[in-house]
């Protein structure tokens, strides 16, 4: 059994993405109080999707949503308003319903979509403009659960796993034929919060790797490292 990991089981995914959302109003809110600011870094692909609706519909009024700077934790290397942009699923299911300013919200990709080694240095910099050239501390690091054990666009044996400098890097993936933009294992690790949504059957058999303990692929490797917390619903959770 993962000693880091501290699982949340719901029945259903509904009350997943709720118990979540209170989750995660939970720690920015904190983060607002002792900082002044929260930085949260979002997960992209289907699964949190609801929960940003979520987000934006029943905790509208429950945080002050314009001192939260949104980051992303990976993003496909496609344009901005591309249908598969983790960016512009967050923009239409959370930003704009919550009128969260332009300049508190920070993709991956640049409006011209440059060279995608030139969007990761600029992210890095970013990154590091608010940390004085250190590894950025993120209150919350919001992330996914691939069947294959991957979490933000680390995939098992891609060269974004062995990154212990760069803090955002091009991390080339044989089974997608491409490449994405992710950060890295320290930025994860450095979080002071680090949160996996995981909804669905087909998570189930990676779920219990992460449960018994493994350590060999990308999202067994955090949870061995630092604490984890993990909301899942029946479906992936299975027997307790």
């Amino acid at each position: 059994m993962s000693a880091n990991a501290e699982f949340h089981p719901s029945d259903h995914p509904e009350a997943t993405f709720a118990a979540c959302a209170d989750w995660v109003v939970d720690r920015l809110a904190a983060a607002i109080r002792a900082r002044g600011v929260a930085r949260i870094a979002l997960a992209g692909g289907s699964t949190p999707r609801r929960l940003y609706q979520m987000l934006a519909d029943r905790y509208r009024g429950a945080l002050e949503w314009q001192r939260v700077e949104f980051y992303f934790g990976d993003e496909r290397n496609v344009p901005l308003d591309h249908p598969d942009s983790n960016f512009r699923m967050a923009r239409l299911a959370l930003f704009e319903p919550l009128r969260i300013q332009p300049h508190r919200t920070f993709p991956m990709i640049s409006d011209q979509q440059r060279d995608p080694e030139r969007d990761a240095e600029a992210y890095e910099d970013i990154l590091r403009s608010w940390t004085a050239g250190r590894v950025p501390r993120f209150d919350v690091v919001l992330l996914g659960l691939g069947s294959d054990g991957h979490f933000a666009s680390l995939f098992p044996d891609t060269p974004a796993l062995e990154e212990r400098k760069r803090l955002a890097v091009v991390n080339p993936i044989p089974k997608l034929h491409g490449h994405r933009l992710t950060l890295t294992f320290p930025v994860f690790e450095a979080a002071r919060d680090a949160v996996f949504l995981v909804t669905g059957a087909d998570k189930q058999a990676a779920l219990a790797r992460v449960r018994e303990g493994q350590t060999q692929l990308p999202a067994e490797i955090l949870a061995s490292k630092r604490p984890t917390r993990w909301f899942v619903d029946k479906g992936a959770f299975g027997s307790p």
